[in-house]
This record gives structure tokens, sequence and C-alpha cells, in this order.
């Protein structure tokens, strides 16, 4: 939801307030079972006419496919605005939880939420770094840049990080929590210098 918010044209500061209208309305009317809903109806609200356009080829979501046995699909390009709304809720379909159904359909398949697939999703890119909101290292995951375990004094719990992805927080713990990801970002940049990191191409060779 986030990428697909900042390649459509809002920077980190928008997506926030676009996730604490979000988060009010399930606070106030429920979570489970609505939370697709409620997802959908913040997306159509947000984002702009042209966000598939924007997004292609920049915006990467994984899908599970369910029949006729798992696997997991990645999605890349967008025929609409509608199709990437739906990429984007179906890439986030926990059965029974966004919805009173156990599977939703996305592009005449039945899926589910891609992370019981592909967690972490492959790119294209030369170099990747992974972001993930809740501590790696007690979670057993590797290869991630970007977690709290960058910075990991005065923390939340991770089992207060589960019940937040559930059930939103207050807005003041929205807000912490966003300022805490930020620092996490800066203590892994001054780690990693942009030029270790970014590989510029192979000078041309001409003939």
């Amino acid at each position: 939801m986030c990428s697909g918010c900042i390649r459509s044209k809002y920077g980190l500061e928008e997506a926030l307030q676009v996730t604490k209208v979000l988060a009010e309305d399930c606070r106030s009317r429920g979570t489970a079972f609505r939370l697709g809903a409620v997802l959908r109806d913040v997306l159509e609200q947000f984002l702009p006419d042209d966000a598939h356009i924007r997004s292609n080829g920049r915006v990467r979501v994984a899908v599970t496919q369910i029949l006729w046995r798992p696997r997991g699909l990645l999605v890349d390009q967008f025929d609409s605005r509608e199709d990437l709304i739906d990429a984007v809720i179906t890439s986030s379909f926990i059965p029974g939880y966004l919805a009173p159904r156990p599977a939703t359909l996305f592009r005449n398949r039945l899926c589910v939420d891609g992370g019981l697939t592909l967690f972490m999703p492959p790119t294209s890119a030369a170099q990747t770094v992974r972001v993930c909101a809740f501590p790696a290292g007690r979670l057993g995951l590797e290869d991630i840049g970007i977690s709290p375990d960058c910075n990991p004094e005065n923390r939340a719990s991770a089992g207060e990080l589960f019940s937040w992805a559930l059930e939103p927080a207050a807005d003041s713990v929205l807000d912490n929590l966003y300022e805490l990801g930020y620092m996490d970002a800066a203590v892994w940049a001054a780690l990693n210098p942009v030029e270790d990191v970014v590989q510029e191409e192979e000078p041309m060779v001409r003939s």
C-alpha cells in the first residue's frame, strides 16, 4: 500500500495521513471482516486516476494463487487503476480477516495474501534493500536491511506490533512508529553509504 501511494504521487507524510484515515475508520467501526472494504474505499479516495501508469514496472506485489496448489505470483504491471487496487488488496488478503470469506478473486483466480508463499518477493534490481516492520532477528528473517533491529532501544514488543497490525493503534502511536521507522532507515543509511549500495552501470565501450 505504501509503495503504491508513494509511486502515485504521495510522500511519506501523506502516506502516513492516509494510514490514519484508514485506522480511524477501523477503530470506530471495527476491523475484522471489513478491513478489505475500508482499504478499497481509502485507495479509491486517494489514488490518482493514473496511479496504475505511475506504478507499472515500479510497484511489485505478491499474491498467492490457491488453486490447484498454492503458488506465489508476482504482479508489477497493472491494466487500470482498479486492477492496481485489486492487486494491493489481494496481496494482503488474510483469509477470513479482510472479508468474511476464505479467498478473493483476482484476475479470475482465487488468491490470498502473497506472504504465504513469497514473504519477501524477489526483485529485478542488482541490489535490494529489504524492509520489515517487525524485529527481523527475533523472527529468524535473514537479509533484512531496515527493521526495528537497527535501533532496538525503547521499542514496542513483537506482540504489540502484531496486535497493532490486526487492530490499529491510536494516532499518537502511529506517529511514534513512523518516527522510529525513519530512525531505523537513518541508522541503516549511516552504515551503508549510498556509493556502496548503488552500483553504476559499466561505461559503454565504443569501437
